[in-house]
């Protein structure tokens, strides 16, 4: 397990995952990592400041690979974190949805359905070439959304792959720093990526339920997620001994992400507008001896889920962690083959699912609809015709109605054009 090619190498993103990997290296069996992206100019930059970051701490080699095969071709490990169509079309999955009064989310709701139509073709393109090119590699999925993208390549087959979500990290680390507390948690979760809830939460060596009551939204967050957080309370307040995925209010209060995205505008341009400072940034501190990478795109600690399963992966001690893989007997609240997001355990000798605590009795109805849309719309990403791609996107608790749902899609057509291929 030598070799780590990284698809979607010229990302903002990659500096923060070079990172990691660089601060864990002694622990990591890498000697070379491979860079591929369309953009061949921010793939130039951040390979040279990976290169120097890279060579200043003593660690793998940082290489460019031209074309998808190259990349692929020996490859261990295959880390997808691509985006097909990029910030342009992750701008019409956030407003898109609004002309229908739904929320615009890139994962959730319709804007990650559209999402899915053009990731998960180039994810099944991927899965070929790797059991062309390096048929014993695994394949981690960073590619959103997660769930839908994961479930569509388990369906295609061919490949090992493990999907990848650190939000559950992200949600537990609010959690404590709205107490004030150390970033020290345990957790178990069930449910889908995205849709998830925690239980036997331990915050600090304490029941997050002594802390309840008393837990207040942060002050230091932006906007959405302080609606996210102050919603998450209500629900966790709602549903004593669980805490929700943060992005789960979404399908239960979605006239307040509405009404705030319509406010705010879509956070695609807030990211558009940021790109210039990091890649200037990666420019500068690639060109010196000992790069700092003072700031890049993702939380603080990006990239550590993967330095984590890569370790994991390695090793003869079985790790704990949360991770996107088929059910196989884990939870009896979804189907034996459906992606669920839940705790492992993983090491060289394979993945153990750990037995998934129940979900909030309230929650099973929203479950099983969000698993059928799950797996409806992985197929009809990938071979369905017209009226399939209606039925799963008719699927979506948010959406409901096949007139409503060919209304989007003809929309969507219109406005996404070439970035969505049309169904047969």
């Amino acid at each position: 397990m030598q070799t780590l090619t990284i698809l979607g190498g010229g990302s903002a993103y990659t500096p923060g995952l070079l990172q990691a990997l660089i601060a864990h290296s002694a622990e990591l069996p890498l000697k070379t990592v491979r860079l591929y992206d369309t953009n061949a100019l921010h793939l130039a930059i951040v390979a040279r400041l990976g290169t120097a970051m890279a060579q200043h701490a003593g660690a793998f080699k940082v290489e460019i690979a031209d074309t998808l095969e190259a990349a692929i071709e020996g490859a261990d490990l295959v880390l997808n974190s691509t985006r097909p169509g990029g910030l342009a079309a992750r701008r019409l999955d956030e407003t898109l949805p609004l002309e229908f009064d739904i929320p615009g989310q890139e994962t959730v709701g319709p804007g990650g359905f559209f999402f899915a139509l053009r990731s998960v073709p180039e994810a099944l393109r991927v899965a070929n070439t790797m059991q062309a090119l390096a048929p014993l590699a695994i394949l981690l999925n960073y590619t959103n959304p997660s769930n839908i993208v994961t479930q569509a390549l388990v369906d295609h087959g061919g490949v090992r792959v493990i999907g990848l979500c650190d939000q559950s990290d992200e949600d537990l680390l609010a959690i404590c720093h709205a107490l004030g507390r150390p970033g020290r948690y345990a957790f178990r979760c069930n449910g889908l990526n995205h849709a998830t809830w925690y239980s036997r939460i331990v915050i600090d060596g304490v029941p997050l339920a002594k802390h309840t009551a008393a837990l207040l939204t942060p002050d230091d967050c932006d906007e959405e997620h302080k609606l996210r957080f102050e919603l998450s309370l209500v629900l966790a307040r709602d549903n004593p001994g669980f805490w929700p995925n943060s992005y789960l209010p979404y399908y239960l209060f979605p006239e307040a992400f509405v009404a705030q995205a319509r406010r705010l505008g879509p956070r695609s341009d807030v990211v558009m507008a940021s790109l210039d400072r990091f890649y200037a940034h990666f420019e500068a501190e690639g060109q010196k001896a000992n790069p700092q990478l003072r700031f890049y795109r993702g939380s603080a600690g990006f990239g550590d889920l993967a330095v984590k399963v890569i370790r994991a992966l390695a090793s003869n001690t079985p790790q704990e962690l949360v991770l996107n893989l088929p059910n196989h007997g884990a939870t009896l609240a979804f189907a034996h083959d459906t992606v669920i997001e839940t705790r492992v355990r993983i090491s060289r000798s394979g993945i153990e699912r750990l037995a998934a605590p129940k979900l909030p009795t309230s929650f099973y109805g929203l479950a099983a609809k969000l698993e059928r849309y799950q797996r409806l719309t992985a197929n009809a990403a990938h071979a369905g015709d017209g009226q399939s791609r209606v039925a799963a996107l008719a699927a979506h608790p948010m959406v409901r109605q096949p007139l409503l749902a060919a209304r989007m899609l003809r929309r969507a057509q219109e406005s996404y054009g070439a970035l969505i291929t049309t169904a047969p």
